[in-house]
This record gives structure tokens, C-alpha cells and sequence, in this order.
């Protein structure tokens, strides 16, 4: 069993050693004579940072000469989207791996219910409807205000009462996208 020193444990994880020790009392993380176990603390950790993504990163661990240092190459993005292969998967992993779905189904259960999320067919249904009054508005203009463009005794002024009746038909618009956001918020 390889082990490790309960501030070497506290410097890896970035907690204090007093955190270390309860979770070392709550079984967390298994000690032997007050030294760490290396392979149980490692869980531990990734675990945390699974649960946890929000934490601020460990630095990466390579051991050297019987001693761990802190990796100064790459701190890239992390390897935990990558699939394992389920026979390559030890028992600890796939419950961990367990735990972090769970977590995560049940974060997401959370934020639906919170209405922190929305479904995208929702909101790409929404965002189509708009776009699709929009085009019906400016549209109409045309047809609606043919004769009094026709009236008019020049490019200037006819650019002039376009962009006029182009403003009016966005700002309604603004003011009825008002109520469209209500009503998508009564889908949800």
C-alpha cells in the first residue's frame, strides 16, 4: 500500500489539513497510522473534482524518484470526457462513474424544474415563430402602403417613409415579443 503524509494529501487537494483528517474520520479517504492511502485518496479526489467541477484544478501529480511533483506541462483540457472501455474499467471507476451520473441527472433534473433550463425545441420553435413575423411584417408593408409611397415625389422622401414604416412595424414588434416571451415562459 503506497502513502502518502496528510499535508502532502491537504497540498494535493488544495484544502487544509483539518479537511483532510474529516474526511479521513467520515471514511472518506482510508489512512494506515495516520498516512494517507495513496490509491483510496486518489479516488477521493477525482471524485470531488467530479461532483465538484466548479473547484479550482489540482495540479496534475507525476511521481519521480519515490517523490511526487507537480506537473509543469500541459494543463489542457481534461481527459474525463473521454470514453473507457468497460472492460478496462476497475470497480471503483464504474462507481464513480456511477455517482457522476446520478449527480448530473439530478443536477439537470433540478435546473429543469427551476426552470434554469429550457428545451431547445422550445426555444428554436419560439425564435422561428418571431423570425416568422418579422418576414410577415415587412412584408405587408408594401401592400399596405402602396398608394401613399406612390405619392411620394422622390428617392429621398420615399427612403424617408420606408425606414418611417420599417421602425413602426420593428417597435410593434419589440412591444408584442414582450408577450411572445410570456408565452414561452407558459410552455415551460
Amino acid at each position: 500500500m503506497t502513502t502518502i503524509s496528510q499535508s502532502e494529501a491537504a497540498r494535493r487537494a488544495g484544502l487544509s489539513r483539518a479537511a483532510i483528517q474529516k474526511n479521513i474520520a467520515t471514511g472518506k479517504i482510508k489512512a494506515d497510522n495516520g498516512k494517507v492511502d495513496l490509491a483510496s485518496f486518489d479516488e477521493w479526489l477525482a471524485l470531488r473534482q467530479e461532483m465538484q467541477p466548479d473547484l479550482q484544478p489540482v495540479a496534475p501529480q507525476v511521481a519521480t524518484g519515490g517523490r511526487a511533483v507537480a506537473d509543469a506541462g500541459d494543463h489542457g483540457p481534461s481527459n474525463r470526457d473521454e470514453q473507457i472501455p468497460l472492460e478496462a474499467m476497475s470497480r471503483a471507476e464504474a462507481a464513480r462513474l456511477r455517482e457522476v451520473y446520478k449527480a448530473q441527472t439530478a443536477r439537470l433534473e433540478y435546473d429543469q424544474k427551476a426552470s434554469r433550463v429550457v428545451e431547445v425545441e422550445l426555444i428554436a420553435r419560439a425564435v422561428g415563430d418571431e423570425y416568422a413575423r418579422v418576414r410577415a411584417s415587412l412584408l405587408a408593408i408594401p401592400a399596405e402602403h402602396a398608394p401613399t409611397l406612390a405619392r411620394c415625389k422622390g428617392a429621398a422622401e420615399l427612403r424617408e417613409r420606408l425606414e418611417t414604416l420599417i421602425a413602426h412595424a420593428l417597435e410593434k414588434l419589440t412591444l408584442d415579443g414582450e408577450d411572445a416571451a410570456s408565452r414561452l415562459q407558459g410552455r415551460v
